[in-house]
């Protein structure tokens, strides 16, 4: 019976670590192929952060005398959120005898956020959603906006003089004010990244009109 001969020590050797490498490079590349995906599906933080700095350049640059648009559109919805906070600090005030007070109060805050998320999802995200470094904001803020609905719904059909109601405003005021806090600290300082002097002044014209032909 025929023997087969053995293969040299060094041969061997240089087979084997050749599968090695082979292995290793294809790890590797596999590996490489996973990062490039997950990046492909959400926003790069370096992005962001670039996006945010820009922003906050440009924001700055805004505060100068002489440099203020009429027609910016973070401006524009600045102005809404400090009208909130002006409208719950008067809720807050009121005590269950307030019928009347806190159903006018009521009426005013709803009528105001109608027209600022018509503004915010109908013109204002869109605009950001092509961006990566805005999409995953842009979606908590829409889910926000549904909260924010749903406890006005509740707060409609609650008795204003059940003591339950000021509870539940509490809460309101609570989700408005964490929205206005990731808008002004995130949001807004990306959109002023991402779009050009020329894409805001636009936009906010476009805003200006939705909300005249909607009462604002």
């Amino acid at each position: 019976m025929a023997r087969t001969a053995a293969q040299p020590p060094a041969l061997a050797t240089r087979s084997g670590a050749s599968k090695v490498a082979r292995r290793k490079n294809a790890a590797r590349a596999a590996g490489t192929r996973k990062l490039r995906a997950r990046k492909a599906g959400k926003p790069s933080t370096l992005a962001s952060a670039a996006a945010l700095v820009s922003g906050a350049v440009a924001t700055a640059v805004k505060l100068l005398p002489g440099t203020r648009d009429a027609a910016d559109p973070i401006a524009l919805l600045e102005a809404d959120h400090r009208r909130f906070e002006a409208l719950f600090e008067a809720g807050a005030a009121t005590t269950t005898r307030a019928v009347k007070r806190r159903t006018q109060l009521l009426r005013s805050l709803t009528a105001e956020l109608a027209v600022h998320e018509l503004l915010e999802e109908q013109l204002l995200y869109p605009a950001l959603a092509t961006h990566r470094e805005a999409r995953a904001i842009v979606l908590e803020g829409t889910q926000e906006h549904h909260v924010a609905d749903v406890l006005l719904k509740e707060l409609h059909r609650m008795r204003k003089n059940d003591e339950r109601w000021g509870a539940k405003l509490k809460v309101l005021q609570e989700s408005i004010e964490h929205h206005i806090e990731e808008e002004e600290r995130r949001m807004f300082p990306i959109a002023r990244g991402v779009l050009d002097r020329e894409q805001l002044h636009a936009l906010g014209l476009r805003m200006r009109a939705l909300r005249k032909a909607n009462g604002g």
